[in-house]
C-alpha cells in the first residue's frame, strides 16, 4: 500500500545496462538484536543516537520518542504546539553533525532541533524562495552526513496549469546557505481539485492507479542521490549537478494484477485511517470526513511501489540502496533488493512477515513489525 496518498492543503492564499549475476547473496533478518515492546501507530522515521538509543517519530500519534533499547524504556521528546520545543505534525528525523537531529514539522513548516541527549533545542526555519516547492517538505525529506537537506518540488501546480511530469531534487545547505538542484525525477501527474470551502485545495499525489510504476529517490550519507527507476528497473546515482552513474538493468517481467491483489488493497484501505494534512485555513484544522475515492488499478505490477513518502526505497549511511519488492497477494514476507554504490544488485534480504525497513544506523537496520491489530513495534538488527 502507498503511504498517505491523499492530503488537503487549506488556506494558502491561492488565486483564481548489463546482465544480472545469478550469485547474489541471500540474507534473512529474522532475529532482532533488540526490541521496543510498546506499540505505536504509524512510525514515520528513526534516527540512531549513541548509547543504544534511537529517536522515533509517529505521525498518527503525533509523538516523538527517545527509545533506550538497553532499558526498554522511552521518553517523550517535545510536545505538540507552535512554541519553543514544540511541533505540529512530526515527520522525518534528519541526521545532522554532532549527533544532532532535525525533526521535520510538516504543519509548522519548520524544523525542531533535537540534541544528542534527546532534548529539544532551537527552531530552524525552512528556506524561502527559489524552487517553488519549499513551502511543503513531506515525509520523503532526507539529509546527508554534512547536514544538508534534500527534497523534491511538489508534483502539482496549486496556482493552476498542467502538473509537471518531472521535478527537481533540491539540496539545501543550511550553513552557507545555498539551494541547488542535484537531480531530476519523473513523477506521475497529480490531481488538484478545489471544493470552494474556505480556499481549500485537495491534492491527490501519486499515480492515478494503484500499482502504477513510479520512480523513487533517496540519499546516501555522503550526499549521493539514488534515482530508482521501475522501467527499466535500475538505480542511477548522481554525485552532483549533471554527473550520473547508471547501474545495471535488472531483468523484470511485470506480473498481472489479480483479483486477489485488488481485494487485498481494498481490505487494507478499510483498516487504515485516512491521513489528512491541513496547512493554514480557519483555525488550522483538517477538514472532516475526507475519504479517498474507490481505487483504480493498473494492469500489471511494477518491481516496487512508489508514492508519497518514499518508504520503499532507502539508502544506508555507507551508500547501499534497499528497494522493497512487490509481492503477490497473500505473501506476507517482505524482500528487499540491495544495490551497491555502482548500482549493482548485490544482495537480497528477507524480513519476518508483516515487517518493513524504516531506517538505518551504523551497521544496523531498524524494522517496523505490524501485528494483527495493526499496532507497530520497532526492532533493531545488525546488517
Amino acid at each position: 500500500m502507498r503511504f498517505a496518498r491523499y492530503l488537503t492543503i487549506a488556506g494558502l492564499g491561492l488565486g483564481g545496462g548489463a546482465g544480472v549475476s545469478a550469485a547474489q547473496t541471500a540474507v534473512s533478518l529474522t532475529k532482532p538484536d533488540a526490541k521496543y515492546g510498546e506499540p505505536m501507530t504509524r512510525i514515520t522515521g528513526v534516527r540512531e543516537l549513541p548509547g543504544n538509543k534511537v529517536l522515533v517519530s509517529d505521525m498518527m500519534d503525533k509523538v516523538v520518542l527517545l527509545v533506550d533499547f538497553g532499558s526498554g524504556t522511552a521518553t517523550k521528546v517535545g510536545r505538540q504546539g507552535q512554541g519553543p520545543g514544540e511541533f505540529g505534525l512530526p515527520g522525518a528525523l534528519l541526521g545532522i553533525p554532532k549527533d544532532q537531529t532535525l525533526l521535520l514539522d510538516i504543519i509548522g513548516r519548520r524544523f525542531l532541533t533535537i540534541g544528542a541527549d534527546g532534548k529539544p533545542g532551537g527552531i530552524v526555519n525552512m528556506p524561502s524562495g527559489g524552487g517553488g516547492g519549499i513551502g511543503f517538505m513531506g515525509p520523503d525529506t532526507k539529509s546527508d552526513n554534512l547536514g544538508r537537506i534534500y527534497f523534491n518540488a511538489p508534483a502539482f501546480n496549486l496556482s493552476g496549469g498542467p502538473p509537471p511530469d518531472s521535478v527537481p531534487i533540491q539540496r539545501w545547505d543550511r550553513i552557507n546557505p545555498k539551494l541547488d538542484t542535484v537531480a531530476w525525477v519523473s513523477v506521475p501527474r497529480a490531481d488538484v481539485t478545489r471544493d470552494g470551502s474556505g480556499g481549500r485545495v485537495s491534492v491527490r499525489i501519486g499515480g492515478s492507479k494503484v500499482f502504477s510504476a513510479e520512480e523513487q529517490w533517496t540519499v546516501s550519507g555522503e550526499g549521493r542521490v539514488a534515482r530508482v527507476r521501475p522501467n527499466p528497473y535500475q538505480v542511477i546515482w548522481y554525485d552532483g549537478v549533471n554527473q550520473s552513474l547508471s547501474g545495471q538493468v535488472v531483468p523484470y517481467t511485470a506480473p498481472k494484477v489479480t483479483d486477489a491483489d485488488k481485494k487485498a488493497v481494498i481490505e487494507q484501505q478499510k483498516k487504515q485511517k485516512p491521513m489528512v494534512i491541513a496547512i493554514g485555513g480557519p483555525g488550522g484544522r483538517a477538514p472532516p470526513n475526507v475519504t479517498p475515492p474507490p481505487p483504480e488499478f493498473a494492469d500489471t505490477k511494477p518491481p516496487f511501489i512508489g508514492g508519497f513518502g518514499g518508504g520503499n526505497v532507502l539508502a544506508t549511511p555507507d551508500g547501499e540502496v534497499w528497494v522493497a519488492r512487490t509481492r503477490p497477494a497473500g505473501d506476507t514476507t517482505p524482500t528487499y533488493d540491495v544495490f551497491d554504490r555502482t548500482g549493482k544488485l548485490v544482495r537480497k534480504v528477507s524480513l519476518n512477515p508483516e515487517s518493513r525497513v524504516v531506517g538505518f544506523g551504523t551497521g544496523t537496520v531498524y524494522v517496523v513489525r505490524t501485528d494483527e491489530d495493526d499496532l507497530q513495534f520497532l526492532e533493531k538488527y545488525r546488517r
